[in-house]
């Protein structure tokens, strides 16, 4: 057997493999959720949302207010700011409803993550064990969806996130955007918890405070830029599951700009990598463009030429996930096709430059993601425990 026809056999495995992995999403996605949990409303325990928020956006308003309806009886709603003079917290305070919610001012400098040094005061001085962090541009869609997160979270599970679903769709930039969070990451997420597997989504978390103390609290997260994942790996050092919800939330995008969804791309892609490997791999040889790339290696094997194989595997990778968004009521428009071609084109460049560099950028500032660092359990620092009370 020659090197050509061994690659050629390679390609097709890739090939193959890449699209039996895309048709499978498309079919758990569709079937998403697969089961549902009710809890009585009575049985609720009470809960302390706690909202990071930095700088006003599209949708701000919206995102808070779906956390104001919601319907839970014993509720505490705390927003959590490093900025008193912020106008996110000028807007919050004029929009109370029901609920008055208690605002954290933080002065944590300490951990790796901007948000986790924000909220990490708000969960320490919460008043109740259970937790939920809930990102500003994020959206409740129905006022059942926290008792729907509560009852995912068993004596067995440590960590409970929802997949988030880009909408309100404002330029270009953010079609490219929808089409990596929405026609991507939410349709793999989807296969995933039909496998019963579960991943730390920061959009939404839920969590008792009681087991992330066990775990070893801020110390054994302050080394990660990605909290999310180091929450989710910290459940799983007490021998507890992280789940997935069985309803979406919400991400109001707006307009972006191409410069603001590269760096928010390649934060993640490096997050990925150093904290995440298995994410960062799949990433690139779970995308169309690699996949049209192998089916045009081995194309001569299946009696096609290389160009028609890359032709169809791309046609055919955007009519399915096309298809998907219209039947799941997704964004989706006459840019979506450009946006799809712009998401393929972009993904190995941002691949590449995930290998080349450790520093991100995350809210106008520069940050040094680093690998994982056994957690010191000695005393945590009282910036991070205290707060100032607005």
């Amino acid at each position: 057997m020659t090197p050509a026809l061994v690659l050629s056999f390679a390609a097709a495995a890739w090939w193959l493999g890449s699209t039996a992995v895309l048709l499978l999403s498309f079919f758990a996605a569709l079937l998403f959720p697969l089961r549902r949990c009710f809890r009585s409303g009575n049985a609720l325990p009470p809960l302390t949302a706690i909202v990071p928020v930095k700088n006003l956006h599209d949708g701000f308003g919206e995102a808070q207010r779906s956390l104001f309806a919601q319907d839970y009886a014993r509720l505490e709603i705390m927003v959590a700011a490093a900025d008193p003079e912020s106008a996110a917290l000028s807007t919050l305070r004029n929009m109370r409803g029901g609920i008055a919610p208690r605002f954290i001012i933080s002065d944590c400098t300490s951990a790796a993550s901007p948000k986790l040094n924000n909220v990490w005061p708000a969960i320490s001085q919460a008043k109740n064990d259970l937790i939920l962090t809930k990102d500003s541009n994020t959206v409740l869609p129905h006022p059942g969806d926290l008792a729907a997160l509560v009852a995912r979270l068993g004596s067995d599970t440590g960590l409970v996130s929802a997949i988030p679903i880009a909408r309100q769709v404002h330029s270009f930039p953010a079609w490219i955007e929808v089409s990596i969070i929405n026609s991507f990451h939410a349709r793999v997420l989807m296969l995933a918890d039909a496998l019963g597997l579960g991943f730390g989504l920061g959009k939404i978390m839920l969590f008792r405070r009681s087991d992330l103390l066990r775990s070893g609290g801020f110390d054994a997260l302050k080394w990660a830029v990605g909290e999310d994942m180091a929450v989710a790996r910290a459940m799983r050092r007490l021998g507890l599951r992280t789940v997935l919800a069985d309803r979406t939330c919400d991400q109001i995008l707006g307009s972006r700009s191409f410069d603001e969804v590269w760096q928010r791309q390649l934060r993640w892609m490096t997050i990925w990598r150093v904290q995440l490997p298995a994410a960062f791999v799949a990433n690139l040889f779970g995308s169309a463009l690699p996949t049209a790339l192998a089916g045009a290696v081995s194309a001569r094997l299946f009696g096609m030429s290389p160009a028609t194989s890359l032709v169809i595997t791309l046609a055919g990778w955007c009519t399915i996930e096309s298809l998907l968004c219209i039947l799941k009521g997704w964004p989706v428009s006459l840019w979506s096709p450009l946006a799809f071609l712009a998401r393929e084109l972009l993904t190995p460049v941002l691949w590449l430059s995930a290998l080349t560099t450790n520093n991100v950028q995350w809210a106008g500032a520069t940050y040094q993601v680093h690998g994982h660092r056994a957690p010191n359990l000695s005393v945590e620092h009282d910036a991070c425990t205290r707060s100032r009370v607005q």
